[in-house]
Parts: structure tokens; sequence; C-alpha cells
């Protein structure tokens, strides 16, 4: 059937340039992943590490997110640690990657990429795919902006 398939992946993406140094950036946004997370995305409600600690490739984690209301609990995994450069989570439960690229800028400056993918869409939800996207890219951009502030020292 025509149009029955699995759908391509929608995704939001937003970088900006933060003064921070690097290893500053990653230790936020990887090494105390469960600790912070919340802080840039206030939809986190609830949100555990699984895995015994230390944050590492494969860790698990669930969380609770909150949106318009409504409540969503979902398992991930830590698919990417690769320190200074790259973090990345990936759903167990839901089909989604969160990825946090990392660029050095010169001495203290650091570009942050952060992309939120939606790798299917349910198929009662694809009449609404553009909105579904610019809900996500809208996204993207208020977690830089959170990133930014957190790190910077700014009121979030």
């Amino acid at each position: 059937m025509l149009g029955m398939g699995a759908s391509k992946p929608v995704s939001g993406q937003a970088d900006d340039i933060v003064n921070c140094s690097i290893s500053d950036a990653y230790d936020m946004i990887g090494h105390k992943f469960f600790e912070n997370y919340p802080k840039w995305c206030p939809q986190v409600v609830d949100l555990e590490q699984v895995s015994p600690p230390p944050v590492q490739t494969g860790t698990i984690g669930r969380q609770v997110t909150r949106d318009r209301g409504i409540d969503s609990e979902s398992t991930f995994e830590v698919s990417v640690y690769s320190p200074a450069t790259k973090f990345e989570i990936k759903g167990i439960t839901e089909p989604f990657r969160s990825a946090y690229e990392l660029t050095s800028e010169g001495p203290n400056k650091t570009r942050i990429a952060f992309t939120f993918e939606l790798q299917e869409i349910d198929l009662m939800m694809r009449p609404f795919q553009k909105l579904i996207k610019t809900a996500l890219q809208d996204g993207a951009i208020q977690t830089i902006e959170n990133i930014k502030n957190l790190l910077e020292g700014a009121p979030a």
C-alpha cells in the first residue's frame, strides 16, 4: 500500500557558540547528564539513571516528560558517549534520538549543536508532519538557548 510504510525521520536542529570551555560544556551535558538534563529541558518532570554510574555508552535511563499536561514515559540509552565531542541518547521504548555535538571555537568558546529527531511518526500524526517539524525546530532552538544560559550563568 502506498504511503503506509515507515515514515521518514523528522528533526529540529539548532546551534550556538557558548562562552565556556569544551570540557566544561561536556561535563554539564555528558558527564552530569542525569543531574542537568531537567535544567535545560523543562518538559522532563522525572529522570533516573537505571544503569549504575558512571554515565557511558550503553547507560540506560528513564524519563517522564510532560507536554501540554500529558505525561509520557520512555526508556533510552546513551548511544554515543565521546567526551568533548558528542553525547547522544536514543529511545528504546520510543523512536527518538537527541544528539549534542561540541566543537571548540577557540579558548573558552564552544559551539554546541543540538539535534532532536523523531525517527518515526505514527500514521495518524503524519498529516501534521509540518507542524511537528516546526515544533521540533522551536524546541531545538529553546534547548540550545537554555544550555547556553546555564553554561554562561544567566537565568534560564
